[in-house]
């Protein structure tokens, strides 16, 4: 501390709190440098509508070769995107075959992935998109803020 003590406990104080106020506005300064610029889109690797017969949930093994603890939520940038995906396997397999999607992800978006198969037998899948919302709220400051009515 680099107060100077003149006989009152106050000075010492004061500056103590000043330079305790000083340290929390340069933390929150830096952490709104840590905010991310461009909005987010998140997928899902279960199904949102399990209507259509012959589909299944899917386990999300990779994005662009980076794998997840997690299989919901999982946060991507806008643009295209190699998803590799697993599902339950048939009875009499161990495991479901890896099969990747290219999917052109758009901002603000959260997507729910799908496994269609042949039938409820079969070990083959095809991955798609189940369903797909815009994220409510998402960048709409930034959608906003060159517009003036």
């Amino acid at each position: 501390m680099n107060a100077h003590w003149n006989g009152t406990s106050s000075v010492l104080q004061q500056t103590g709190v000043l330079g305790t106020m000083l340290a929390l506005v340069a933390a929150l300064a830096g952490l709104a440098g840590c905010a991310s610029p461009e909005p987010l889109s998140y997928l899902d690797g279960a199904r949102f509508n399990r209507v259509e017969i012959n589909t299944f949930d899917t386990l999300i093994v990779s994005v662009d070769g980076k794998s997840y603890t997690t299989n919901t939520r999982i946060p991507v940038s806008a643009g295209r995107h190699t998803i590799v995906f697993q599902t339950t396997p048939s009875d009499g397999f161990p495991y479901s075959p890896q099969k990747a999607l290219d999917v052109d992800i758009q901002p603000c978006t959260r997507y729910w992935f799908e496994a269609k198969k042949a039938n409820a037998l079969s070990q083959d899948f095809e991955p798609r998109v189940n369903y797909s919302i815009h994220i409510p709220g998402c960048g709409v400051a930034s959608a906003d803020a060159g517009s003036r009515y």
